[in-house]
């Protein structure tokens, strides 16, 4: 019969089924008559006609094999008697959709960000070619340091294993006329960067290499987001001019969108232009740049990695200069060529593994306790199954019953799952620019459906076989009570489970533990500043306008009167970088007198220009000495004030007043001065609460080495929001091209700074949770269903003379038994599990034996609450009564 007959039997069934049975009525009624007429009575006539057409049932059946599909009717069947089923058993059904949705949703969610972030290959073509070159020092802890054009243009020329280099590198830029200015993302790069990747702009065209000579840079690709947000999609944009930083640049193409699926906050790329002195071999670590490269096909990583290293030798050993020669060789300079993925992916990496590892320790969490309720279910079923089973039932008829079942719970727990992803998802998205920046936000990809499709399949066929096996193995009688078969094996195993469940469960509290008690240390942390009621607002000068020194100093200064007049403000200090940030510029230094500072990894200092109001602004005390000056600037004797932790660490037992230095590893050259150091201040953690133990500050008079960008740092108890109204319009007043951007309070920033900690923090306790949930759900379930099997022995025990207390006492010991065992399992997890946060723990060991001990307590607790319940039941048995209904 052919499928379309077959589909219109499908969907009109009845119909179907009425003509088959007048059909057949038919034929018996023409051979009816055909006997009368052969001398027949009417009785002898039909049913001469039955006993010739056959077993009716039987002709219908075949009838249905040809025109419909069995197999189909046989599993619609199945799961209507599966709806039926589950919608008796409401508590199971809703037990075991919940556990599957909660456990899927976060593992699709977590699953969601690791392959957006990690696993995802880059929008480009052939993304396994595309490579990420950077210097690493082997000698200093792997420290990666940037590429420089110099060594761009050595590969370039030589490192014939690869198609094409290119770089970038960020340079934000005052965007728009003078009246309505923004700060805008970028990025400078080279000429051939977009034809590396393997991009074709959008329209127009991409940078020439004439373009990247100093002084013709004036051009300007615009990601696709800004062409569409700023200019409405506008084609006519290309040969039109706009400003950066009050400089007018040509637009000349528009980049494809694939690209911001990895730098998501764009604005616009600008050629890198290449001074002279970047072109000089000497200066090739000193570089800016982020190197990239495309191999060619079927070149291997190990390959081009070989070969730039071979050119790196041969510039080493034939044209370094001694001094370059020993630098090399001092810090072990190799250079690492790596997946470009996999570089981009590294710093957040460990962290998202870390989670997925929690989110799937809950997922098998879930799968032991489904397996639990679907164990007992099927003892309980048992007598059902026996009387079907011989009343001609087979065992792929009752597979496929169990099978209609569990596809059934399981369909609708991950729809569930997935709609919890889904919210899940739009909280993480919320969260997730404090865990790792440039970013588009994640959604829910078609590869990690697939997979969550995947894992659905197993566990509706792990659902659907495994019990009936389990059943089938120790056999099918009826007459047998579920109280009766529920036999010494079936007790193990779920007791198996549930010491698992524990075990499990408290591999995931004792992370989560570690990381809320690294999380407090890093709150009791003396931030060393007052970070209440200080707003900061950074502010870039053109370089086109301001690019003489004395014209920054002149405009600051203005700036900085015009700060100090609006009402309420107590102080205001001005800083050559943000108030509070992640890093610093860094520069070796000399103390003059005691040659190089002992101690390798204690060879540098953050460089930190402030005002001389500053220290009042930040509330960071003057220990020794005097702060700086207002006439301190470019045209004084340099001097500098250091923290008290560069005082411990170089002048132990000695006053540091007075002391002299100079940025770098030799002395100034004659008729250059030493920097003298006028003060010592109290240690601030300006790097964040978790860099208390990193490098000492340097701070030197903001007017001694003019910069283009600098922020306010204003001390006031107005509302943030009114101050940085004022502080718009007194910029705006003074110079309108100058926009006031990054603004906000220090202490929002701090708040900012831990939320990655606070990120994986959360979602690792929210994975603890679940698991505690489904453990102590787990354990009382088991219990539970162990007092209602045992009815019967525990009646007996009662008439015998067993009291209630020793009853309560036998169940509580079952369950803290089962318990135990867990947590001694879970220990010894635990103990190899933390080994994978050591780098996220902040002044706690992963031995921390505070953590082990709350958190056993704790799962101690729950045993205990978990157990109580059923042995007040099994306590409350009466003996008459259990006896009688056995």
């Amino acid at each position: 019969m052919r499928i379309p007959a077959k589909l219109r039997v499908l969907f009109r069934r009845e119909k179907f089924e009425a003509e088959m049975t007048a059909e057949m009525r038919h034929h018996v009624e023409t051979q009816t008559e055909h006997n009368i007429a052969a001398g027949m009575s009417a009785e002898d006539a039909r049913f001469a006609a039955l006993r010739q057409f056959g077993n009716v049932a039987s002709v219908q059946e075949k009838c249905r094999e040809q025109r419909g599909w069995l197999w189909l009717e046989q599993w619609g069947r199945e799961l209507r008697f599966a709806v039926r089923a589950l919608g008796r058993a409401k508590g199971f059904s809703l037990a075991v959709m919940t556990t599957l949705a909660l456990c899927l949703g976060p593992n699709t969610a977590i699953l969601s960000v690791l392959y957006t972030l990690v696993y995802k290959p880059l929008p480009f073509p052939e993304p396994r070619q595309l490579v990420s070159i950077a210097n690493v020092a082997e000698k200093e802890g792997g420290t990666k340091r940037q590429s420089s054009v110099a060594q761009y243009l050595d590969f370039k020329a030589q490192a014939d294993l690869f198609a094409g280099f290119g770089y970038f590198t960020s340079a934000n830029a005052t965007l728009g006329e003078v009246n309505d200015p923004v700060r805008g993302s970028g990025m400078m790069v080279s000429a051939d960067l977009f034809t590396v990747l393997g991009l074709q702009p959008l329209l127009g065209r991409s940078f020439r290499p004439e373009e990247q000579e100093p002084g013709k840079e004036h051009v300007v690709v615009l990601t696709y987001s800004a062409w569409v947000k700023r200019y409405n999609a506008d084609p006519a944009i290309l040969g039109r001019a706009i400003r950066l930083d009050a400089e007018p640049f040509t637009v000349v193409g528009v980049a494809p969108p694939r690209i911001e699926e990895i730098f998501n906050d764009l604005e616009f790329f600008r050629p890198y232009p290449v001074r002279p002195e970047e072109n000089n071999p000497q200066a090739r670590y000193v570089g800016n740049i982020r190197l990239v490269g495309r191999l060619r096909p079927g070149v291997t990583y190990a390959a081009g990695r070989a070969q730039l290293r071979g050119l790196e030798k041969s510039f080493a050993d034939n044209q370094a200069v001694p001094q370059l020669r020993a630098f090399l060789e001092k810090g072990g300079y190799r250079v690492a060529v790596n997946d470009a993925r996999e570089e981009m992916a590294e710093p957040i990496k460990a962290r998202l593994l870390l989670l997925q590892g929690g989110a799937a320790l809950v997922l098998l969490i879930g799968c032991v306790n489904v397996a639990s309720l679907l164990l007992a279910r099927m003892n309980a079923k048992r007598p059902e199954l026996a009387i079907r089973h011989a009343l001609g039932a087979g065992r792929a008829t009752l597979l496929r019953q169990m099978f209609a079942e569990s596809l059934l719970l399981v369909t609708l727990a991950g729809a569930a799952g997935v709609g919890l992803a889904l919210g899940l998802l739009r909280v993480m998205n919320h969260y997730l620019p404090t865990v790792v920046r440039h970013v588009p936000p994640v959604e829910l990809h078609p590869t990690v459906l697939g997979l969550v499709f995947a894992a659905l399949s197993l566990i509706v066929l792990a659902m659907g076989f495994v019990p009936l096996v389990f059943l089938w193995r120790s056999g099918l009688r009826i007459g047998e009570t579920p109280a009766a078969s529920a036999g010494r094996r079936g007790r193990r195993t779920l007791g198996a489970l549930v010491v698992g469940q524990m075990a499990l469960a408290l591999v995931l509290i004792v992370g989560a533990g570690l990381l809320l008690h690294s999380f407090a240390r890093v709150m009791a942390v003396d931030p060393g500043f007052d970070a209440a009621h200080v707003v900061e607002g950074r502010i870039n000068l053109p370089p086109a306008k301001y690019g003489d020194p004395k014209d920054m100093v002149a405009v600051r200064q203005r700036l900085l009167a015009a700060m100090k007049e609006i009402p309420g403000v107590e102080s205001v200090g001005l800083t050559s970088d943000f108030g509070v940030a992640e890093s610093y510029r860094t520069a070796a230094f000399l103390i003059r007198g005691s040659g190089v500072p002992t101690g390798e990894a204690q060879s540098l200092v953050y460089l930190y220009g402030v005002s001389p109001d500053y220290f009042t602004t930040m509330g960071i005390r003057l220990l020794a000495g005097r702060v700086f000056q207002d006439d301190e600037d470019f045209r004084k004797l340099p001097v500098a004030i250091v923290d008290q932790a560069f005082a411990e660490r170089y002048f132990p037992g000695r006053d540091v007043v007075g002391q002299e230095m100079v940025l770098g590893t030799t002395p100034p050259p004659d008729g250059k001065p030493w920097i003298r150091i006028i003060g010592m201040v109290t240690r601030a953690n300006l790097t964040g609460l978790e860099g208390r133990d990193g490098w000492p500050f340097l701070y030197f008079p903001f007017n001694q080495q003019p910069s283009l960008a600098f922020t306010f740092l204003i001390r006031t108890p107005r509302p943030e929001a009114d101050v940085v109204g004022e502080m718009r319009t007194r910029v705006r007043a003074i110079d309108p091209i100058l926009p006031l951007y990054a603004t906000g309070t220090l202490a929002s920033v701090l708040d900012y700074m831990l939320g990655s900690r606070r990120a994986i923090l959360g979602l690792l306790s929210l994975c603890a949770g679940l698991a505690l949930v489904l453990a102590a759900v787990g354990l009382y379930g088991v219990l539970n269903y162990d007092v209602s099997q045992r009815t019967r022995e525990i009646g007996i025990r009662g008439a015998i003379g067993a009291s209630r207390g020793q009853i309560l006492a036998l169940v509580l010991r079952q369950g803290l038994v089962k318990a135990c065992l867990g947590l001694a399992l879970g220990l010894t997890g635990a103990f190899f599990f933390t080994r994978l946060l050591r780098k996220m723990l902040f002044d706690i060991s992963p031995n921390d034996p505070v953590a082990y001990a709350a958190v056993t307590g704790l799962l101690l607790l729950v045993a205990l609450a978990a157990s109580w319940l059923p042995a007040r039941r099994a306590a409350k048995v009466d003996p008459v009564i259990a006896l009688r209904a056995e």
